[in-house]
């Protein structure tokens, strides 16, 4: 299957799109980035407080951060919700549980929160636009959530 292309396994009223953002494969320069941040993070650790350990998970905990961006992750949009798939792990808002959803340039936030709130990142799902067809993903999540905001 294509990384756009919407499976069979869903009702005809809800057809489920499906799709892959890994947007470390388009952006090599910033994989490089990355790359030399890791080396200069265990190095900085290692000169200033002079333990192995401290140099060696460093780097640990910013691989973990920043995973949106190195790993792939698999995202579906169907009749029954959202869901994200990231190293094995899914996250999955069911659509009576959604109340906002905030559209930006690379991706929306889908939030159970009918206001901004701090918890949106831990409770919601950031979905990113790499590898889907934009248009086709905001208009799946505005006929869901009506009160997108632009």
């Amino acid at each position: 299957m294509s990384e756009d292309e919407a499976t069979d396994a869903a009702p005809a009223s809800a057809p489920a799109y499906e799709w892959t953002a890994h947007p470390a494969r388009h952006r090599p320069q910033d994989v490089m980035l990355l790359g030399a941040v890791l080396v200069f993070s265990a190095y900085a650790v290692l000169v200033g407080f002079e333990s192995a350990f401290l140099a060696v998970l460093a780097p640990v905990i910013l691989i973990i951060a920043v995973a949106p961006f190195w790993a792939p992750t698999r995202y579906r949009i169907d009749g029954d919700g959202v869901s994200e798939r990231r190293l094995g792990r899914l996250k999955f808002r069911a659509w009576p549980d959604l109340r906002r959803v905030s559209i930006g340039k690379g991706g929306a936030l889908i939030s159970p929160f009918a206001r901004p709130s701090f918890m949106d990142r831990y409770r919601g799902i950031l979905v990113y636009f790499d590898g889907a067809d934009r248009d086709r993903v905001v208009a799946l999540l505005r006929a869901r959530i009506p009160k997108a905001a632009a």
